[in-house]
């Protein structure tokens, strides 16, 4: 028997697996509270990655000679201050902002007790991260995404569990998500080279990089930071061997 497809089990998002041939294009089910499978394993790994992009970004703010990873960063031996990559400061302050705003949102929507963070604030609004050092950024960082990695499944079945997914995912223009930040920042500590990209099988433009494995991320990505297409390995592991030459 067909399964009946109703708008209250159709993916919130409006997935569709794609036409292929003679069979139309079909609405992907909401198998994990409103969203689909995709939708709801691509907002896991975004929270996965989310501190080590913090890392990265810690890591890039200024000069790697000028402090030690667990360091607060000072000023130079003749009190000059030390010179900060302002846009690594600034993505990670925001993304920092991102993810806490959320999660003050889901406590006070699920009725979840409050996580005490510590950070920047002004008026008693979160601006950033209090920690200018990348190792400590990215601990406090983990403790904000591991409350939302704990409550997954009650975040899944949330009216807002879409806008959430599209906010820490793809981002705005004036607030990139991860896929953005991933193009810019790299996944290991370095921003892929433009020579490592390769032309989006979408968008057809030249921004597709791919996210190596690490702690926080075992597997292989491989993703278009243009138009946020994200490839399916398991299904195209061809689209992760055009990368080993790079």
């Amino acid at each position: 028997m067909t399964e009946q497809v109703t708008d209250k089990t159709i993916c919130t998002r409006k997935c569709a697996w794609p036409a292929f041939e003679t069979e139309p294009s079909r609405p992907k089910i909401a198998t994990h509270g409103t969203l689909c499978d995709a939708c709801y394993l691509r907002m896991k790994e975004a929270l996965r990655l989310i501190p080590e992009l913090i890392l990265n970004m810690r890591s890039q703010a200024v000069p790697a000679s000028n402090f030690e990873l667990t360091e607060r960063v000072q000023g130079g031996g003749d009190g000059a201050p030390v010179p900060l990559n302002v846009g690594a400061v600034d993505s990670a302050d925001a993304l920092f902002e991102k993810v806490t705003s959320w999660v003050d949102a889901f406590a006070e929507e699920l009725k979840f007790p409050v996580l005490s963070i510590r950070a920047w604030t002004v008026n008693n609004e979160i601006q950033g991260l209090r920690a200018l050092a990348p190792i400590p950024a990215m601990e406090l960082t983990r403790q904000i995404t591991s409350w939302l990695l704990r409550h997954i499944d009650q975040i899944a079945a949330s009216p807002t569990a879409a806008t959430f997914h599209d906010d820490i995912w793809e981002g705005w223009e004036d607030s990139p998500g991860v896929v953005k930040l991933l193009g810019r920042y790299g996944s290991e500590g370095r921003k892929p080279k433009p020579s490592q990209k390769r032309e989006c099988p979408v968008c057809k433009k030249v921004e597709v990089f791919a996210a190596a494995p690490s702690s926080f991320n075992p597997e292989p990505m491989v993703l278009c930071a243009q138009c946020h297409w994200t490839a399916d390995l398991r299904e195209k592991p061809e689209y992760l061997e055009m990368f080993k030459s790079a």
